[in-house]
């Protein structure tokens, strides 16, 4: 007798499918779906990827270029003015801040060094040859004339030297350039 139940409820089930039209998928549906730009982040599917290199406090670009790919949007964008950290900022051309992309400082300015005897502790040094290349996504739009990449200076003696001098002064201006268009 149980197995004729289940039969008849599987059936039944097979019937109603037959009549009720066909769904999309969610995974479709989001997948097909158009990201909707923001006012912060004007042509969200159009980036400018800029590709930089450093050499101690020595940073140069390195290449631009446009690509089709998705920005996040922007950190705020006013009352960055006493701040500590490091970030990227998109300026017009009257220097009115579109954009800015606040980030872990990618001009490493220490390093872990471990103790030679397994009970000692880790320490961060102030690193001796800093050199690297970093990437900045920024939006690709009319309005964007200069890229500014702001870092807070390491202290270079007393207490707060190394990591911790990200925290103790305010960021300046480190690279100012024009976007190629």
């Amino acid at each position: 007798m149980v197995t004729r139940k289940g039969a008849r409820k599987s059936k039944r089930r097979k019937a109603a499918k037959k009549t009720r039209p066909a769904k999309k998928t969610s995974r479709v549906k989001a997948h097909k779906t158009p990201v909707k730009t923001s006012k912060t982040t004007p042509g969200v599917n159009k980036a400018m990827r800029l590709t930089f290199s450093y050499d101690g406090n020595d940073v140069k670009l390195l290449s631009q270029q446009r690509t089709e790919m998705i920005v996040l949007p922007s950190d705020a964008v006013k009352g960055y003015g006493t701040h500590k950290g490091f970030w990227a900022e998109l300026r017009s051309g009257s220097d009115k801040t579109l954009y800015r992309t606040v980030m872990h400082n990618p001009t490493k300015n220490d390093a872990e060094v471990f103790p030679e005897s397994p009970s000692g502790v880790i320490s961060r040094e102030p690193a001796p040859k800093r050199r690297g290349v970093f990437v900045v996504l920024v939006p690709d739009t009319d309005k964007g004339e200069e890229v500014i990449l702001c870092r807070s200076a390491p202290a270079t003696k007393g207490p707060t030297k190394g990591i911790r001098a990200l925290a103790s002064k305010p960021a300046e201006e480190i690279l100012r350039l024009k976007l190629k268009k």
